[in-house]
């Protein structure tokens, strides 16, 4: 309880703004409202992905045709922020060996040593760094992607596609993204350049406002 607690006390300390709490409540001294301004942003901005409603998928071009990729099992938490605010407003994780194919020998080949390994690594990590709005409804989101131990800057092209009060007056966001990587660069060469380089990721993204320090209180 005791670690939490000071989890808790420190869950946004920064840059000379001091958060106090205990079980009923929490008490913010503002030493740099900047920083104050863009820690309750956060508290009010945080959604969890829901993945019943939501697709994670890529694709990649093939002598066969394109080749479509989905996942079945990932998680996560998003922030939507204000412009230029920079708290890691994403991270996303994603169970390798949960992709689904229309082709199962494709499934075989993609799980195999020859792709992405899952046995070695079986999970791939998406952690956003910045996320800039240049209209009301499109962002990019800037961070870095983790594909077999191997980490690579990549940005997303984010579109605001709904935002109303769902079931219980939780409030619920429907965003798209997208970004295209190159499998090299995280190494993956197999059959280049016969199966492209190209990686095209699309995430349609359905998430519920969570209550950051709610939540940490809960466990308590």
């Amino acid at each position: 309880m005791l670690a939490k607690l000071m989890t808790l006390l420190l869950i946004v300390m920064h840059s000379g703004v001091v958060y106090a709490a205990d079980e009923n409540n929490i008490l913010v001294e503002d030493r740099d409202s900047k920083v104050a301004t863009m820690t309750m942003k956060l508290n009010e901005n945080l959604y969890e992905i829901q993945p019943d409603t939501s697709k994670i998928e890529f694709r990649v071009d093939s002598p066969v045709g394109d080749v479509w990729v989905s996942f079945d099992d990932f998680n996560g938490r998003f922030a939507m922020l204000e412009n230029g605010m920079q708290y890691d407003p994403a991270v996303v994780d994603i169970n390798a060996d949960s992709l689904d194919t229309s082709a199962g020998f494709i499934g075989m080949l993609l799980r195999s040593e020859s792709f992405f390994d899952v046995e070695r690594f079986p999970s791939m990590r998406f952690v956003g760094s910045s996320l800039e709005w240049y209209s009301d409804t499109q962002a990019v989101l800037k961070g870095n992607m983790t594909v077999q131990n191997v980490t690579r800057p990549v940005a997303f092209y984010v579109e605001l596609v709904d935002k109303t009060a769902g079931d219980g007056g939780l409030e619920r966001i429907s965003v798209r993204a997208s970004t295209t990587i190159r499998r090299s660069a995280f190494g993956i060469h197999t059959l280049l350049p016969i199966v492209g380089d190209d990686v095209n990721l699309y995430l349609n993204i359905d998430g519920v406002k969570i209550d950051t320090a709610a939540t940490m209180l809960s466990e308590l």
